[in-house]
């Protein structure tokens, strides 16, 4: 039996378009902290600390995800080598970014 397709969260779109709408509109960037939950903060160290920690997420994401299928399935294969090798490329400055 095959798994379910995944499907959109309608809540994570509404987010993204608030946030493109607020964006468009030049006014203060909409953040999510554990603390806080979502706010409209403008405060530098906040939107810092909110960057950081989002490419530090997305980029274990991108690790799990590449490292995890096609490469740990077939290390050998042209294509996983090729796409291995672009995400370490990638990964020290990531790095550099998410890191305080």
């Amino acid at each position: 039996m095959s798994p379910a397709p995944l499907r959109p969260r309608p809540g994570r779109a509404g987010i993204g378009a608030l946030k493109d709408e607020t964006a468009s509109r030049g006014w203060p960037p909409l953040i999510w902290t554990r603390a806080l939950g979502y706010e409209l903060d403008a405060d530098r160290a906040v939107l810092e600390a909110y960057e950081r920690a989002v490419v530090s997420q997305k980029l274990n994401e991108f690790r799990r995800f590449i490292t995890g299928t096609h490469a740990a399935a077939h290390p050998n294969d042209k294509w996983a080598r090729h796409i291995v090798a672009q995400l370490n490329f990638i990964e020290s400055p990531l790095d550099l970014i998410a890191s305080s």
